[in-house]
């Protein structure tokens, strides 16, 4: 299998790996809970306009109103979680997946390139480095670890935190990477459109207490946005070093 074949295969497999998650998925358990609160206001103003009344038959309609918005609840509460499990998966099996995906496309391009008779002695440094750096992390794991009684929340929070630093720091090794490769290719330059901040998690963590939790919803916003935009990225630029590479 020829390395250009190999380098197509990998940009296709972009489709499975770098997955868009939709900026409101994270946000639906809590998007439920108000909801079901609107709910539970409803029946209490029903309540309250009716009490005067003290009739037998509203008192039983309002009881088995609060029985359904107690199963309700319930169910909501589980589907929340379920959904939560779901994000924070998809979170780290996104990363994983695209890392893998990206770390084969970067060795093939380096080898097409040696065989074409380049200098890829700096390529060859930086898959040096993804390598050792950008190691695998179970996905299952991180999404249970939120339930472990007393640290799960912490354990939640540093799931936040590789999660923001990993994409930063895998960002920056791309940059070097596609840096050097516009050394080698005269007909290749990119300009990256939106680049990854480098989040402080300690900064993130001390305004989401401040404020409430209410900081943290753009914490969890950041977890799905940068990837998301970082994914896009690379449908940009791997279309054109692909093209670029076939006219070599």
């Amino acid at each position: 299998m020829s390395e250009l074949y190999q380098i197509e295969e990998y940009i296709r497999r972009r489709d499975h790996t770098d997955y868009i998650m939709p900026l409101w998925l994270p946000f639906l358990p809590l998007l439920l809970i108000i909801g079901s609160t609107f709910w539970l206001i409803i029946i209490m103003d029903f309540y309250e306009r009716h009490e005067y009344y003290n009739h037998r038959y509203l008192m039983d309609v309002y009881n088995g109103m609060v029985e359904l918005y107690l199963l309700v609840i319930i169910i909501i509460a589980l589907i929340g979680v379920i959904i939560n499990v779901y994000v924070v998966y998809k979170w780290v099996w996104r990363r994983n997946e695209h890392f893998k995906r990206q770390k084969l496309l970067f060795n093939a391009i380096k080898e097409f390139l040696r065989k074409k008779g380049f200098d890829v002695g700096k390529l060859e440094l930086i898959c040096m480095e993804i390598d050792v750096e950008e190691n695998e992390k179970n996905p299952v794991l991180w999404a249970l670890v939120q339930f472990i009684p007393y640290v799960g929340s912490i354990l939640l929070i540093y799931v936040y935190h590789f999660l923001n630093k990993d994409f930063y720091r895998h960002e920056v090794r791309e940059n070097n990477y596609l840096s050097a490769l516009s050394e080698i290719l005269s007909d290749f330059y990119y300009v990256r459109y939106n680049n990854i901040p480098d989040r402080s998690t300690i900064l993130y963590f001390v305004l989401s207490l401040v404020t409430f939790g209410i900081f943290g919803l753009y914490w969890v916003y950041t977890l799905t946005k940068d990837p998301n935009n970082h994914f896009l990225e690379h449908k940009r630029w791997e279309d054109f070093l692909l093209n670029t590479l076939k006219r070599i």
